[in-house]
């Protein structure tokens, strides 16, 4: 009689490692592509902090240059192509940072924030709403000593990156109410909440 033969257990063995290295790989690849996120993640958290850095910095230029600046408020408020860049109704063609006409001819509006010789941020200001009914509303004049002043921050080394390494096309702007104060010559800075940095100068 022909003897039997038990199967060999290596083919079971084999199937079993491969096995367990396809789930090795996998966790690996899973590893490698959550760090690789969490890198692409701090740089943009840092960059962000940067960017509001920038943006604030910015403001603050902004209240201190329109704010010793009173008397040409109205002259400011009556060409929005070149000092307000919020798109609306009454500003149609609103001023654009990134025109180099515009930075060749107005070279106050922008500042070098980080010191690399580029600028980061336009400063600009606009009217708020301050005629009362019968009157029209005039966005290029001031009535009330109070304007919206803000800033953009248009910095190419403190913009956001996307995943690719382009950068994000967003721009980050900040505004803030300016009111001035004429018989002290003092100017003081609020925010857009209503309740003021108590920021005089």
């Amino acid at each position: 009689m022909p003897m039997r033969t038990s199967p060999s257990p290596r083919g079971a063995t084999l199937l079993v490692v491969v096995l367990l290295v396809t789930v090795l790989l996998g966790l690996v690849a899973s590893l490698m592509m959550y760090a690789g996120g969490e890198r692409i993640r701090a740089v943009a958290s840092s960059r962000a902090s940067q960017r509001q850095s920038c943006a604030d910095s910015g403001l603050q230029l902004a209240r201190s240059y329109f704010g010793r600046n009173y008397p040409s408020w109205n002259t400011y408020l009556s060409q929005p192509a070149v000092y307000d860049p919020v798109r609306s109704s009454f500003n149609l063609n609103p001023a654009d940072p990134a025109d180099p006409t515009l930075r060749a001819n107005h070279p106050e509006l922008f500042a070098d924030v980080d010191g690399d010789g580029k600028p980061d941020v336009y400063i600009y200001i606009r009217d708020n709403e301050d005629e009362f009914a019968p009157l029209m509303v005039d966005w290029r004049r001031d009535n009330d000593q109070v304007a919206l002043v803000g800033a953009i921050c248009i910095s190419e080394t403190l913009r956001p990156r996307r995943a690719d390494g382009a950068q994000t096309p967003t721009q980050l702007a900040l505004e803030g109410l300016l009111s001035y104060n004429g018989g002290g010559g003092t100017n003081c800075a609020q925010g857009t909440a209503g309740s003021g940095s108590g920021n005089c100068n």
